[in-house]
This record gives structure tokens, sequence and C-alpha cells, in this order.
């Protein structure tokens, strides 16, 4: 071919493809009085460039924060821009795309007549940057119209189940009211969760069958219609275990969260998979409704009876942990513990502890049985032998006891338990003790989280009539009350406000008729951090503390996250024990104030607490600080 001809053919070609860019609405000359250079097409170059998005057009009373937010997190320029493009090509490119993005944001948004202008700017020197205008033209903003929810088939109806709570049947879109945006997002999560409010109700196999969603471009609004297939309607039936597991089948049955008959909630089938998941059993739960086929139906009716198929993975029954603390006033303590978790292959647990520290030593067993005679009620028994080493007294002890735990409701518990214990105590002389006790306890927590919570309350009273002899024969009732409370100020966990109080008396005997190791205390980690361990209340002659028959105790936190895993804890604890029956409300209380830190685990924070009394006494240290795992309270 002639060169002069490959020449002219060349330069035609390069003239059709400028014409063409330019006319595709990618590069326009916009409004400036100036006319922009001409961007260099053939070069391949990387191109740095800036980016600004202009949100115009809005109906009066809408804020442009939206959508501009949007469409930085849908636009290529700015996702990219860390990478650049290759010339003025690349860079097309990626403002053509984002004009396309803009359009999906505005209708997102509700913006159904909206429209985008992209403008690009070549760099005014070499090696400057180039700069994308991105103008998104609202319009009018679309609202919800009609919202229809059909059947086909018609809707089979549900029998009535007086007394039994029962979710209402969707009659309607739940989530969508007429005169709302018509946000893409907000149309489907409502249709979306059509089906999941349909097996709360009792349709275990509801499902969507068509969705449209009409414009009326006239009157700015949009309409939404749901066609629903809710299948056959169910209540609950039986629980049926298959797979190979060592857990009693009739102990899984009887951990389940309805009674028979009830109308089917697919809710109930997740709590019954997060009862099984949390009893420490299984490493894996999967649970399902079983097939239409093995539903029970009677003649004449539409609904079904459906059994539930529960399919577990066995985990390890048995674990040996350990855990240490250490305090300057009662020094290092270490505790090995064993347990089993399925030891009569119902669920029972046996848990083997044995404390060995300067305060305490010995061994102990506890044992629940859970399901006893009837769902949500458990067995309780133990036993230890245990030799403590205090200022306040000396001990030998051998104790036991057995009582129920039953769950009254969500939120409540009450239990009842026969304790007895007896042994030998020192202080000015050895001396023997026993007795027994009938401690009756009621419990309502609320909290989101047993080990380190951030929000919730926890309220337990207890109340213990009894018998038993030291120094002589004596009856009494020993009674205790605390409440903690937990507060997120905020959104996120980065501050709780925690508090504690705690009020306990012990009515109807003689200081000296009542063993040590049943008087109250105050001091130490476990009430007010600051003192020892004991040290807050009457003394006898020798300086020792004596303990009394009533006490009060404040505690009071703001935990503070400084990252995900560091924590910084400024607390204020008070508290005193009296000799008299009745303490005298917040009056004579001994005050310590402390730093603590914590540093948090998958199995909860490692605490170190620093603190000092702020009503120091001759013989109280300057300082104590505590070292464990947990929160205080």
């Amino acid at each position: 071919m002639n060169p002069a001809f490959r020449h002219l053919v060349f330069c035609l070609g390069a003239l059709f493809l400028a014409c063409q860019v330019s006319g595709c609405g990618l590069l326009r000359e916009g409004t400036q009085p100036k006319r922009p250079k001409q961007v260099q097409f053939i070069e391949s170059e990387p191109m740095d460039y800036d980016v600004q998005i202009r949100v115009e057009g809005l109906p009066e009373g809408q804020k442009p924060d939206a959508l501009r937010s949007a469409m930085e997190s849908s636009s290529q320029l700015i996702q990219l821009k860390n990478k650049l493009p290759d010339g003025a090509l690349g860079l097309l490119r990626r403002a053509h795309a984002d004009e396309s993005s803009a359009l999906k944001v505005l209708r997102s948004q509700g913006y159904y007549d909206g429209r985008a202008d992209v403008f690009v700017t070549e760099p005014e020197q070499e090696g400057g940057k180039a700069h994308v205008l991105l103008t998104l033209f609202a319009g009018p903003l679309y609202v919800i119209g009609k919202t229809d929810l059909l059947f086909q088939p018609e809707l089979a109806p549900l029998p009535e189940t007086p007394g039994r709570f029962r979710r209402p049947v969707p009659k309607e879109i739940g989530g969508l009211k007429p005169g709302q945006p018509a946000l893409a997002r907000s149309v489907l999560d409502a249709v979306e969760k059509l089906p999941e409010d349909f097996q709360h109700a009792g349709y275990p196999w509801a499902r969507t069958v068509s969705t449209r969603n009409i414009l009326d471009r006239e009157k700015k609004t949009l309409d939404v219609e749901v066609t629903m297939d809710a299948g056959t309607p169910a209540l609950m039936g039986d629980v049926i275990v298959e797979g190979d597991t060592a857990v009693d089948p009739e102990y899984i049955k009887q951990l389940n969260t309805w009674r028979k008959g009830a109308v089917w909630s697919s809710g109930r089938i997740s709590r019954y998979r997060e009862r099984l998941q949390k009893v420490g059993l299984f490493r894996a739960v999967d649970i399902r409704p079983a097939p239409l086929s093995s539903a029970v139906r009677k003649e004449g009716e539409a609904h079904v009876e459906l059994p539930a198929v529960v399919k577990v993975r066995d985990a390890s029954f048995r674990t040996i942990g350990a855990s240490t603390r250490y305090s300057t006033d009662v020094g290092l303590g270490v505790q090995g513990e064993w347990q089993h978790r399925n030891i009569f292959g119902a669920g029972e647990k046996l848990t083997l502890t044995a404390p060995f520290a300067q305060d305490k030593r010995g061994l102990q067993a506890d044992f629940e049985k859970p399901c006893f005679l009837q769902r949500g009620q458990k067995l309780l028994a133990g036993a230890a032998i245990l030799e403590e080493e205090t200022d306040a007294y000396d001990s030998e002890s051998m104790s036991g006891y057995v009582g129920l735990e039953r769950r009254l409701s969500f939120r409540w518990w009450a239990s009842v338990k026969l304790y007895g214990e007896a042994g030998r105590l020192t202080r000015d002389d050895d001396e023997e003790y026993r007795y027994l006790s009938t401690i009756f306890t009621v419990r309502r927590d609320t909290r989101n989280h047993f080990v380190n919570p951030t929000s919730g309350t926890k309220l337990e009273l207890e109340a213990a009539p009894t018998s038993g002899s030291y120094n002589g024969s004596f009856s009494g009732l020993s009674s205790k009350l605390t409440a903690s409370a937990y507060w997120s100020p905020f959104d996120i966990d980065w501050l709780v406000l925690a508090g504690q109080y705690s009020i306990g008396s012990f009515f109807g005997v003689d200081i000296g008729n009542i063993p040590p190791s049943l008087r109250f205390f105050c001091g130490g980690g476990g009430s007010v951090r600051g003192y020892a361990y004991q040290a807050i209340g009457p003394r006898d002659r020798h300086g020792d503390p004596e303990g009394g028959r009533s006490f009060q105790s404040v505690n009071l936190e703001a935990r503070f996250k400084v990252t995900e895993n560091i924590g910084v804890v400024p607390f204020v604890d008070g508290g005193m024990v009296y000799e008299d029956e009745l303490p005298e409300m917040f009056d004579e209380l001994q005050w310590a104030a402390g730093l603590g830190f914590r540093y948090y685990t998958a199995i909860g924070p490692v605490r170190l607490d620093i603190a000092v009394p702020l009503d120091k006494k001759d013989d109280d240290k300057g300082y104590q600080f505590y070292i464990s795992i947990g929160q205080a309270f």
C-alpha cells in the first residue's frame, strides 16, 4: 500500500475516533467560559486525577449527603483512585462507568427521573492532574404508593389456639407504608422478609412467587405487588432425633422450646438450636422441619402437625482447666478443675474443683441434673472439704447441699437448697460448730453477657433460715440482696457504666453465737478493693476482723475500651460491716478508689486492679492490687 495513502487512512481513523468520543457524553465543554484543552487520546501514560461529586435538583427538604455518600461507595473513580488509569482513554472509561452507576444510585434512592452528567478536564500542564466533575441531577423523589399482598393459591387458615402465644399472619407487606420514600433497599428488604414472617406465623414452606414494582410517572409513586405461596399451615409437633450421639435422645427432646400443638414458628426452632448449642454437649446442631410426608394431618383439616428433625454431632464431654489469681492481701491462688458434662448420658454435669491458695485449700464437687422431673428444672447437689486461713479465723470444714433450681420465665429463676456445714473454727480457742440452712433464692437477670456484660441488670435476693450450734444453740434468718446494672450510653460498647449495691442482715441471733464463717465481712477483691480481705468493720481485742450481723457495699466502674483488646477502668468502692442486725444506710462507709486495666480475650477479660484506701486506718496498707480473670462484678 502506498505510504501516503496509509498516512491518510490513519489520520481519518484518528479523526473519526475523536468525533465518536467527543459525542458520547463523557467529554463535554460544559458551561465554562473558556474551552478546556483537548485531551490526548493516543497517550498511554498513567494519568492522575481528582474527583468532585455534585448533587443538584433535590426536592425541598432533602439533603445531598445520602446521595453523595452512596455515589462515593459505588464510584470507580474513587474506589480505584490509587490505581491510576492508562491515559485519558482509561480515565474516560472510568468516568463513563460512573455515569451509569450514578443512574442506579439515583433510582436506588427514589429519584427515578434523575440523570447524571460527567465532565473531564485534562491537566493544565504536563504531569498535572485531570479533573472529573460528576453531577447528579436528582429530580422529584418518588414515594411508595399502593402495596398489595396476594396469594396463589389462596391462604389456608390456621386453627385457633387460645392461651398460646402466636404471631399474627401478615396481611400486608411489612416495612412499606404509602408516602414513605421509595428506596430500593427498603423495598427489597421488605419483600425478602415476607417468607420469614410467614414462617414465624405458622407457614413453614412459605415462599415468594412473584414481585411487581410499578412506577407511576405522573403521581411519582412506586406501587409494589407481591404474590406469595404460603403453603400448608402447621402446628408444632414432636422432635425426631437423628444421627449417632451419646446423649439420651429423650433429653434432647426435653430441651425443646415449644409445647406440642402450638403454632409453627421458625423463631422457636432458632431458640431450640441456641439452647442445644449452649449446653456444651454438641459440636454441631442442625434443626429443620420434617418433610411434609412426615406430618400428621387430621381428616377435614387444612393444617398439619409437623415434627422437627434434629441432627447433632457430639463434642468432647470432658474438660480440664486451671485458673490463677494474685492479690497483695491474700497472695497467689490457683485452682484446678475437671468437668464431665454428660456423666450419665442425659446432660448431667459433674464438676470437681481443687483450690490451693493461702486463704483456701481443699476439694469441692458440684453436680447438676437438668430437666429433673420437668423441663426447666435442675437438681443441684454438692459437697466440699475445705481448710481456710484468714485474719478473721481459721477453719476446717465439711459441707454438703442438695436443692432444686427452676426457671420461672425468660428472665426469672428461683431455687431452694438445703445446706449443711460442720467443722472446727479457731479464733482465741478451738470451737466446733455446725449448722443447717434452707436457702431460698430469687433471681432476675437481663444482662446481655454473663462474663462481660455491657447492658442489662441483675437482681438477686437470698433468704436462709438457719439453725445450729456455736457457743451454744442458735436459730435465725440470714438475708442478702444484690443489685447490679450495666449501661452503654453510646451505640457501641467503648464505654460501659457499671454499678453494684449489696446489703445483708442476720436476724435473731447474738453475734457471739454466729459462726465466723457465717458472719458478714467487707474488704478485698470481691467487695471493697483497696483494703485487705475482711479488713473493714469491727475488730476484736487483738485487732483481728470480727465480722458483723449486717453489711452494705457499693461498687461503681466506668469501663473504657481503648482498643479492641485493651481497656481502662477507673472505679470507686465503698462498704462497711455493722454489729447491729440492720445496717445504717450509707453511713460510715469506708471508701477506696483505683484504676483497672483489662485485656479482653475470647474467654473473658484479664483484670489488673490497683486501689488505694481513702479512709486509711493505721494497719491499712497504702495500696492493694489484684490480678484475675473476669470483671469485678
